[in-house]
């Protein structure tokens, strides 16, 4: 169990970048040997980080006597629940807001037909140059306690009152509401699957096997019931702006094209399957061929900035570094490629490589496969709620390392991932207690 979570990440990102290689997308002058021997050193370095924990002992606090109660009353319930409460109040002010900003500004955004429509509008309203709404300040600020409530809410559901319980479901509803269908967006879906996955793996280490089996078949419904949301939501998108299958390579940048002939359209039709394809090939897979693209470009240092886009943006407004996104290689990939980096996944490593060289983006991968290695630790040995946050959403960033540099992009999840990270820095600690009978 020690290196479950480890071996699920190689075998996740081995089995994405197989997709890109045999998946429905195809690509032109894709380097594939490169990104092989690239994403084989980035493994590498992952796994030497995460083991080397192995060689570290975790310092603990002394054991309590009853120490079942005492940690459940002392820890769990004055400051762990304490926090989830607080964080539940602000989420739904956070998402109240921003329902009310959106109905206030069209009805229509909560049509489950306008789906596609109104991703466009939101994306819009994001580029815009006329600044953010209040909700959307708001909701900038408020990411930390946001993740709060989806990754510690459902592993303490039992320790909350009925009322934190109730608006713990209220906040949901508003946010898949509001994300969902107003904003048209599928990441928080993917984001509240991978944490819900994540609560029940935990928690299966305290059941029996009915149970864990239970728990898997359920992960296995939602998982496909996921996939037949998101598909729907893809094709809503295209439809909007006319693109297919067929003619997919006709609307992109020319460098690549579904083969329609793929055993996914004969299984699954042209539509479902154009879907189904690009959550394969497009979202999971298909930065790895931006990052063969961006292994050909010379390094031009960003002053440590680069490797997040909204960083690089609030410091051109400030005129303290102008134009440092053009420095990126996610930019100058467009220059030499026609590759739109904000438009397209590109994997993560362009975004870090920006400030840290390729080589320093490999390198920087032992001390967070150090960190994630602690983590687990902490969550195997102490049920750590502290580490179960920050395993949770470094879980998230590792799922999303063939696309982007999630976690520092925008700025909730800039705030929110700095914000998760100051505290399990400050708490984790706190929580290492040995109960007696282990």
């Amino acid at each position: 169990m020690r290196n479950l979570p480890l071996i699920i990440i190689n075998i996740y990102i081995i089995g994405t970048l197989l997709i890109s290689f045999f998946g429905p997308l195809k690509y032109l002058n894709y380097d594939r040997f490169s990104v092989v021997i690239y994403i084989f050193l980035f493994l590498t370095c992952l796994n030497i980080g995460f083991l080397f924990r192995h060689k570290i002992n975790i310092v603990v606090n002394k054991p309590i006597k009853n120490s079942n109660t005492n940690i459940d009353n002392l820890f769990m319930n004055k400051k762990v629940i304490k926090l989830i409460n607080i964080s539940i109040y602000i989420g739904l002010m956070s998402i109240t807001l921003e329902f009310i900003d959106t109905i206030v500004k069209n009805p229509s955004l909560l049509s489950l037909n306008q789906l596609g429509n109104n991703y466009m509008s939101i994306r819009e309203e994001l580029a815009g140059e006329n600044g953010y709404s209040l909700a959307l300040i708001v909701r900038f600020l408020t990411g930390f306690f946001r993740n709060v409530v989806l990754i510690l809410a459902p592993y303490y559901f039992k320790q909350l009152s009925k009322s934190h319980k109730l608006l713990f479901f209220i906040y949901l509803l508003f946010l898949i509401m509001v994300n969902g269908i107003a904003y048209g967006t599928q990441k928080f879906l993917g984001d509240i699957l991978i944490f819900l996955l994540i609560i029940w793996f935990i928690k299966m280490l305290d059941m029996s096997m009915v149970k864990r089996m239970k728990i898997l078949k359920n992960s296995a419904i939602l998982m496909v019931l996921f996939v037949i949301v998101f598909s729907y939501m893809q094709v809503q998108r295209y439809d909007v702006i006319g693109v297919t299958a067929t003619n997919f390579a006709e609307h992109s940048t020319g460098d690549s094209y579904y083969d329609t002939d793929h055993i996914i359209f004969d299984v699954f039709g042209d539509r479902l399957g154009f879907g189904i394809a690009t959550m394969m090939s497009a979202y999971m897979s298909g930065g790895y061929y931006g990052l063969s693209l961006a292994l050909q470009l010379p390094f031009e240092w960003t002053y440590g900035f680069g490797n997040s886009y909204i960083a690089s943006e609030i410091l051109d407004r400030l005129h303290v570094v102008e134009n440092l996104y053009e420095q990126t290689y996610l930019n100058r990939m467009l220059e030499e490629f026609g590759r739109d980096g904000l438009r397209t996944w590109n994997t993560i490593f362009p975004w870090l490589a920006s400030d840290l060289t390729f080589l320093g983006a490999l390198l920087i991968f032992i001390p967070i496969g150090y960190v994630f290695g602690v983590t687990w630790y902490e969550i195997l040995r102490y049920r750590n709620p502290a580490s179960i946050l920050l395993f949770s959403i470094l879980f998230l960033g590792f799922i999303f390392v063939p696309a982007n540099n999630q976690l520092f992009n925008s700025i909730d999840t800039y705030i929110s991932t700095v914000c998760i990270i100051i505290y399990w820095l400050f708490n984790h600690k706190k929580y290492n207690f040995t109960p007696e009978n282990l």
